[in-house]
């Protein structure tokens, strides 16, 4: 009985590191759709001329996971008469939960708001491309960082385990 106790505990403690990792692991998933997303965006609006309510929808649309909800609340929350700044901080604010991402990696999305709806497609344009080379910054680091702790993640949650049994016994 004592040893089903403590394989128990082992694949407990493991099953937690590995759920660890792979919140790491999608990180820097979600830094690349991120991108993705931005691109789309810059497309819409610089040379689609799409307003931005519609812009989000279409964003909506053809993001996926978490993204998805967070352009289609960006979108409602345009639609009952929001600014655009005000709500793309409100959404993030709001959707964070959703996310593996950082805050460090929030503060760079942010800028995003800054021109939205405040100036014209030109300046937009250059602040969404400015974005965009951030977080591919941030996206190639948050790939060397997630590689490294994730498999120290994973290790650690069966040793951990493994500790507590001996501990424990």
């Amino acid at each position: 009985m004592i040893w089903v106790g403590a394989l128990f505990m082992i694949i407990g403690c493991g099953s937690l590191g590995l759920y660890s990792a792979a919140r790491i692991r999608k990180r820097p998933v979600e830094l690349r759709e991120c991108l993705t997303a931005l691109t789309l965006l810059d497309t819409e609006i610089f040379w689609g001329n799409t307003p931005l309510p519609e812009a989000f929808s279409i964003l909506r649309d053809r993001t996926d996971g978490a993204w998805s909800g967070f352009f289609a609340e960006l979108s409602e929350r345009l639609h009952k008469g929001e600014g655009a700044y005000g709500a793309w901080n409100e959404t993030i604010e709001q959707q964070k939960k959703n996310f593996c991402l950082k805050t460090e990696d929030w503060q760079v999305i942010k800028d995003v708001g800054k021109g939205l709806g405040r100036s014209d497609r030109q300046e937009q344009h250059k602040q969404i491309e400015l974005v965009k080379q951030q977080v591919s910054l941030v996206k190639e680091h948050a790939a060397q960082w997630s590689e490294k702790q994730a498999k120290m993640w994973s290790y650690l949650g069966f040793l951990g385990g493994a500790a507590v049994v001996l501990f424990l016994i």
